[in-house]
């Protein structure tokens, strides 16, 4: 009987584990500097500093990393709480009450906003007192309400002029 035995190697070559690993973490080298790389853009695109030496940096690293230099923003601004106020609205025959709480929006220069408080106040009081339930119910009507008393505090002050009107609550009842 010649019969050959021909028999496979008990141990194939396989692949080397090194030649895995190797490859295993350059993928997860890979996927962390994709993250790193979302977390940058995404910190360096804030654009809500907290303090002016923060946007002066930011200011410089967004420069940096655009490849040109970007002038820091100089158009400081501060929010000034109001206290709330609480008005009857005009509706003829019910009675309809708004309490409001707002923030203004103005440069940083200046003390005329604190001198005008009670002026400015009042006018706020006024526009209030004036609205009717169907004119604020909606939030086109409060854009409106927003800009009506944003004009009427720019004619107060003189020295500064308001940049915007934040409502932080804003209740009819």
């Amino acid at each position: 009987m010649d019969k050959e035995k021909t028999s496979a190697p008990e141990n194939p070559q396989k692949p080397k584990k090194s030649f895995k690993l190797l490859l295993i973490g350059g993928a997860g080298l890979a996927v962390i500097l994709l993250i790193a790389g979302v977390a940058a853009f995404f910190f360096l695109s804030s654009s809500s500093p907290d303090s002016p030496e923060e946007a002066s940096f930011m200011g410089k690293i967004k420069g940096m990393v655009s490849g040109g230099e970007k002038k820091p923003e100089t158009s400081a601004t501060a929010i000034h709480k109001m206290d709330p106020f609480l008005v009857n609205l005009a509706d003829p025959g019910q009675l309809r009450y708004l309490r409001v709480t707002l923030h203004v929006e103005t440069p940083l220069k200046g003390e005329e906003y604190e001198k005008r408080l009670p002026q400015l106040r009042d006018s706020v009081l006024s526009i209030l007192s004036s609205k009717y339930f169907k004119d604020i119910l909606t939030s086109e009507g409060k854009n409106v309400l927003r800009e009506e008393i944003k004009e009427k505090m720019n004619q107060l002050l003189v020295e500064m002029k308001v940049r915007n009107i934040y409502f932080t609550e804003f209740v009819i009842q």
